[in-house]
């Protein structure tokens, strides 16, 4: 299982979805044979995320809730909150974007009682690109200003630099050339700060088209 975990970071880089898909299937199985109920839910969690990849959205809504429901029956409440965002983002990608809504909404709520504000900031993010795609910028505009915030206090500049970005194009789709061109210059700083001259680049530019 935990080969399965430690190869699945370089096959997603190295886009070999099926081998992941493969792997992770070996995991799940292997827990499952060793009555290992949250290593089975990490293992269908590693499976979903591979499925989604693959552009196999369904099955990977089914692996997510598979391992939400391991996890909430374990009673492990960080584990169940990861499971919720995966199926969230799983949900999002199959266009069922209300329900990625509540998927989200149930994340955040478990991350903030069980006291992880990092995690607690990435289901806030997911939450506001699944609102922004349900209709209109406001509610996303918010939930990126919460994330935001979080990143901010664990110094977290790349995933600041990700949330300013989103941020700035909700501000686009408001029609808000100055708040979206704030964003962008904002992004811009957070990308340099977390040593990613290529993106702080792109916000420059960003910035630039606002003017």
């Amino acid at each position: 299982m935990r080969l399965a975990e430690c190869l699945a970071v370089y096959l997603r880089w190295r886009r070999s979805f099926d081998d992941w898909i493969t792997v992770a299937r070996a995991a799940r199985e292997a827990a499952h044979r060793a009555g290992n109920r949250l290593g089975e839910g990490d293992a269908w969690t590693n499976l979903g995320n591979a499925l989604r990849e693959a552009g196999r959205v369904g099955e990977a809504v089914d692996a997510h809730t598979r391992a939400r429901d391991l996890h909430r029956a374990a009673g492990d409440r960080q584990r169940e909150g990861i499971a919720w965002t995966c199926l969230g983002i799983a949900l999002e990608k199959a266009g069922r974007v209300g329900e990625a809504v509540d998927a989200h909404t149930r994340a955040r709520d478990l991350h903030q009682a069980a006291g992880d504000r990092h995690h607690e900031g990435i289901a806030w993010t997911c939450l506001g690109i699944a609102l922004e795609k349900a209709g209109p910028a406001e509610e996303a505009i918010e939930a990126y200003g919460k994330a935001l915030e979080i990143f901010r206090e664990f110094e977290d500049w790349y995933r600041a630099g990700r949330t300013l970005r989103n941020l700035a194009s909700a501000h686009e789709s408001a029609g808000r050339p100055s708040d979206a061109r704030a964003c962008w210059l904002q992004a811009a700083d957070a990308f340099t700060h977390a040593n990613a001259p290529d993106r702080a680049t792109q916000a420059r530019t960003r910035a630039e088209d606002q003017e």
